[in-house]
């Protein structure tokens, strides 16, 4: 079966291989998990919070944290989620995240671009590894919610649960891009 990848960073090229039968993580791993929120001089949420800075700087430095983290936390959740109830499936820090159509591919661009997320390219991929299509939508929920609740969540979303609201596909394994099918960069 082929997949359909929505490129927003760098660009890939045809036969490029996206190994993660490794310990390679993907951007989603770095982007939450290495993450970090401080004012220039260093100091991080805590040490704004007692020295009860709140400037704009500090403020950034508050709301940066609570963003940050609470990704991260939902990303933990369900990675224990997944090790523990659903091995079988691939990480969502080691995999890419894919379409199996491009009707659907269409419809996370438009989703991309309505966000301000710049799409460089469409590719169609393959790959030997596993895969999971579930709803992002029943991921955890970025809010106040207890532990408890965001671990039902992901144990929702590992069921394979839709709602047909935001479906996505994890990719695992080595990964083939097989073709360029639409080049969004200017040249």
């Amino acid at each position: 079966m082929n997949f359909y990848h929505l490129v927003t960073r760098v660009p890939m090229t045809e036969d490029q291989i996206i190994d993660f039968t490794n310990e390679n993580h993907n951007r989603l791993y770095d982007f939450w998990m290495k993450r970090e929120a401080r004012r220039k001089d260093g100091a991080d949420v805590f040490g704004v919070l007692s020295e009860g800075d709140y400037s704009d700087e500090g403020k950034d430095v508050i709301c940066d944290y609570v963003f940050n983290q609470s990704r991260a936390v939902r990303e933990t959740i369900c990675e224990l989620i997944r090790t523990t109830y659903f091995p079988e499936k691939p990480s969502r820090f080691k995999c890419l995240f894919v379409c199996t159509s491009l009707e659907e591919a269409y419809k996370w661009k438009t989703n991309f671009e309505d966000n301000d997320r710049e799409v460089l390219q469409l590719v169609e991929l393959s790959s030997d590894g596993p895969a999971f299509t579930g709803d992002a939508s029943l991921l955890p929920d970025l809010n106040g919610d207890s532990f408890d609740k965001k671990i039902e969540q992901a144990k929702r979303y590992w069921s394979g649960e839709t709602q047909n609201k935001l479906v996505e596909t994890l990719l695992g394994g080595k990964i083939k891009v097989e073709r360029i099918v639409e080049n969004y960069m200017n040249d």
